[in-house]
């Protein structure tokens, strides 16, 4: 794979997810219902001018009034297919994803909350 062709699938899948972060906003009420602070190298990029480019977008958010990992479950399950979610005592994970179109291949974008 040559140089262009690598920055040509990384902005893609940068746009991927510009437009899945857009979605969550819009959906939680602009990450306060339920309250999402993101973190990881997308959160990185608002305090640097390092443009670490990765494969997923990384959220938190806090276990109360029940799980609201399922709240964001049923909120992007529409629009993002749900591959991983555990829940333990104190803690839980969710993986989704969404594949992007590149070049009549695709690209997968990762959201882990």
């Amino acid at each position: 794979m040559n140089m262009a062709k690598n920055i040509r699938i990384m902005q893609e899948r940068e746009e991927g997810v510009a437009k899945l972060m857009k979605l969550i906003s819009d959906k939680s009420r602009r990450f306060e219902c339920p309250k999402l602070v993101m973190i990881g190298g997308y959160a990185l990029r608002a305090f640097t001018t390092l443009a670490r480019y990765t494969r997923d977008c990384d959220f938190i958010l806090k276990k109360e009034n029940g799980w609201n990992l399922d709240k964001i479950k049923r909120l992007l399950s529409k629009y993002l297919t749900i591959v991983n979610l555990e829940k333990h005592k104190d803690y839980g994970f969710m993986r989704c994803i969404k594949f992007v179109p590149v070049g009549g291949k695709s690209v997968k974008v990762s959201l882990d909350v």
